[in-house]
């Protein structure tokens, strides 16, 4: 097996169609099934999925060199959060919601019932390939669709092996929920044969996601590309923010959407602040995915030339950077480095790294740090950090970013009963939340008829204007 992979051969075009009619005749017996035995039955297949925990561990880490502690709660033990919240809330989440009506619609009943859309078409990344695929499947089938998966071609046997342990639950109508291998031109396919599309990934490829969904009208979630601005006040609680920075940025090697990649620091704890964090990186154990690991491996080979382009432009415009040495190139392996006095030209400031790069800027003030943080395309995550927990949510209120956290990082995707996405080129939509369960749904708007069974309403043919005035006068005080 190659270190980045393996890439497994892609189905074709006419397979993906196939895969879509059995997926498509699935979805009809699954809908048809009670909300009640849908929880059932995936509660009862996730417990057959984590009886296999050792075997999906070893797979995670074959393919992507994560240390084992990071397979286990970031990829494994956060479906299990997953699954705990949705198939707890479902109910309250899709019941049938009565809306408000005029009152001279008083013998009817006027409700939304959420309708299953069909096919969902999930296109997933290589740097979560558990947690994202898997995560993303619970509510989508909970809510009563199938699920085409087109995982990445460098992470394919993370997402294979779910799939495996599905079939043989026996649990899910066969077709149900299906992983289609391959590479873009095959993730094209599944969107083109899904009823909705999310995809998670780089924001060019979301934007070409985006303009095919448009074409299609269909509806598309797309979570992008992100570059964490993490505003470090002069009062913030210093061994705290530094044990953040330093885990926010180098879990999974940096190579998480959410993840801290610029720091903005008040100046007068910035020369204490940038001490502690290069201790702290030093302490880190670098290895290839062992128990005793803290730091792993690139996954995908373009981000070792994506992270050395980075350093390269930071040095050259006069930044102080230390580690970020090559320690085995076929390995992927690249040591975690610290760029210190970053400016706002550098690429490690403005473009998305995704990987182990911290990079450190000097502020005069909370005001220059917010217009900093905002200076950029991306608005996924962001973190303001303050003893004053108040004055930081208040700060927080004004960055431009679709999930902000106060003296905390990372700690949102595992909080279902938030809505996750991003703004600007960072994404639209949002997964988890109830607005992130009924997004796999078609909102249906009901209008029931009570009483009286046979006489027709007064606007109905034939007109005259006495009706008219009575209409028009039972109209203001609707």
């Amino acid at each position: 097996m190659a270190v980045s992979g393996t890439i497994l051969p892609g189905v074709s075009k006419e397979q993906v169609q196939e895969r879509a009619a059995a997926a498509r005749q699935a979805q009809t017996v699954w809908a048809r099934y009670t909300l009640s035995e849908r929880v059932r039955r995936l509660r009862a297949v996730w417990a057959e999925i984590d009886a296999a925990r050792p075997r999906i561990v070893e797979t995670i880490r074959e393919e992507t060199g994560k240390p084992v502690a990071e397979i286990e709660t970031m990829e494994i033990d956060g479906v299990s959060l997953i699954l705990t919240y949705f198939t707890r809330h479902a109910h309250r989440i899709l019941k049938d919601r009565p809306v408000s009506k005029p009152w001279f619609f008083f013998n009817k009943r006027a409700y939304v019932r959420h309708v299953p859309r069909g096919i969902i078409g999930l296109i997933t990344p290589w740097n979560m390939p558990f947690l994202i695929p898997v995560g993303d499947a619970v509510p989508a089938l909970i809510s009563g669709n199938a699920v085409l998966l087109k995982p990445s071609e460098w992470t394919p046997r993370s997402a294979l092996i779910v799939e495996e342990i599905v079939k043989a639950t026996g649990l899910l109508p066969e077709g149900l929920f299906q992983v289609i291998i391959g590479d873009g031109a095959v993730g094209a396919a599944v969107a083109d044969e899904s009823d909705m599309i999310l995809f998670t990934g780089s924001t060019a490829s979301g934007k070409k996601v985006a303009r095919a969904a448009a074409e299609r009208l269909k509806p598309v979630v797309l979570e992008l590309g992100g570059k964490h601005p993490m505003i470090v006040l002069r009062d913030a609680p210093l061994e705290r923010a530094v044990k953040a920075a330093v885990w926010g940025r180098f879990a999974n090697s940096g190579q998480i959407c959410v993840g801290v990649e610029r720091v903005f620091v008040e100046e007068e704890l910035y020369p204490r602040f940038t001490e502690a964090v290069a201790k702290e990186i030093k302490s880190l154990r670098q290895g290839e995915g062992g128990e005793d690991t803290d730091l792993g491996r690139l996954i995908f080979p373009r981000q070792l030339e994506v992270v050395q382009a980075h350093l390269e432009d930071a040095r050259a415009k006069g930044a102080r950077v230390t580690g970020g040495e090559i320690i085995d190139a076929e390995k992927l392996l690249v040591s975690p480095a610290l760029v210190l006095d970053a400016r706002p030209d550098m690429k490690v400031m403005s473009e998305e790294t995704f990987g182990p790069v911290l990079a450190v800027m000097p502020v005069r003030s909370p005001e220059e740090a917010l217009r900093l943080a905002n200076d950029t395309p991306f608005g996924l995550a962001a973190s303001v950090w303050s003893r004053d927990v108040a004055r930081a949510e208040a700060l927080s209120a004004f960055v431009e970013a679709g999930l902000v956290s106060v003296n905390d990082v990372l700690s949102h995707y595992v909080v279902c009963s938030l809505p996750f996405g991003g703004v600007k080129d960072s994404g639209l939509g949002r997964r988890h939340s109830d607005e992130g369960m009924r997004m796999f749904c078609q909102p249906q708007s009901v209008l029931v008829h009570e009483w009286p069974p046979n006489l027709p309403e007064m606007w109905w043919f034939p007109y005259s204007r006495m009706k008219t005035r009575l209409i028009s006068w039972m109209t203001r005080f609707a």
